[in-house]
């Protein structure tokens, strides 16, 4: 059973040595989860909805809980894992091309909280993958913002995918754009699923985006906010943010042409099935005549 106290309380309250691994599970698949990451926009998660417990969901669309079981050599864009406080400095990780979905290089990120003595924080982001080395102390003032980031980094990633996706049947539908034909109508359901989809992506958009306009909403301190931007600077969240808009545009303007078109086309077949209908019946009444005047 999910709790108000799981939503709230996230996992910046238990030691590091305890979570080892963190790892993400994405909410946006699943519509009744919507109202985890985005309160106020869907019913309330009943009990019988297995998440792993203990957890608590990020407003970026994922639910954050720990890792158990061995760890896995093989790279997955949607893990933490911690490294104690004085572990030497790790080379960057080449990309492995192991990961479904865009590939990204290894960013590197130190942050040092301003209320706590000594120590700071290493984060080592990619496709593939976070790593962060800190100490307890560290973690738990600058957790806030630091999952905030590596979030929005998560959600840019499944975001990119999708774009990548729609993308290549965007380029597949240029015909039904331009040129609607009788296979545009034979399509329509899939044109239309994917008109849907691209509505859907553009509608969320705004939200998976805002933290980098306003992130108050988002975080409970003004601390965790100007920390939070401080961290999107570097990783470059907001010049990948507008290359996302760009793509996402292009895209939407593809498919409302194709829906424009779609409507179009058939509207047409319509008006052109009626108009031989009337033909037809037309010409049976032209031959009833003609039997009724010249028959035996």
């Amino acid at each position: 059973m999910i709790s108000d106290t799981q939503l709230t309380n996230p996992l910046r309250t238990m030691d590091l040595p305890s979570l080892k691994r963190i790892r993400g599970v994405d909410l946006t698949r699943s519509p009744e989860h919507r109202a985890l990451w985005k309160p106020g926009r869907g019913p309330r998660p009943s009990p019988d909805h297995k998440l792993p417990e203990p957890g608590f969901a990020l407003p970026m669309g994922f639910w954050l809980t720990e890792a158990v079981g061995p760890a896995s050599d093989e790279p997955h864009p949607f893990t933490i894992r911690f490294e104690p406080f004085g572990t030497p400095a790790s080379p960057a990780v080449p990309r492995t091309g192991t990961s479904s979905g865009p590939q990204r290089p290894e960013q590197t990120v130190r942050l040092k909280p301003p209320q706590v003595g000594d120590g700071d924080l290493v984060l080592k982001i990619s496709s593939d993958g976070v790593r962060i080395t800190t100490s307890d102390a560290v973690w738990k003032a600058l957790s806030e913002p630091v999952l905030l980031a590596v979030g929005q980094y998560w959600r840019f990633l499944t975001v990119e995918a999708e774009i990548d996706r729609l993308t290549e049947e965007a380029f597949g539908d240029l015909d039904h754009a331009t040129l609607p034909r009788l296979s545009t109508l034979k399509q329509r359901n899939r044109l239309i699923a994917n008109a849907k989809a691209v509505r859907a992506l553009v509608l969320d958009l705004p939200h998976f985006e805002g933290p980098l306009t306003d992130p108050f909403p988002y975080c409970s301190t003004e601390l965790a906010a100007q920390t939070y931007l401080a961290l999107a600077e570097k990783l470059r969240l907001e010049e990948w943010c507008e290359l996302i808009d760009e793509r996402a545009e292009a895209i939407e303007d593809t498919y409302e042409s194709v829906s424009e078109k779609l409507l179009e086309f058939k509207n047409f077949s319509w008006e052109a099935v009626l108009e031989i209908l009337i033909v037809v019946i037309l010409l049976c009444e032209l031959g009833l005549t003609l039997w009724e005047m010249f028959g035996p």
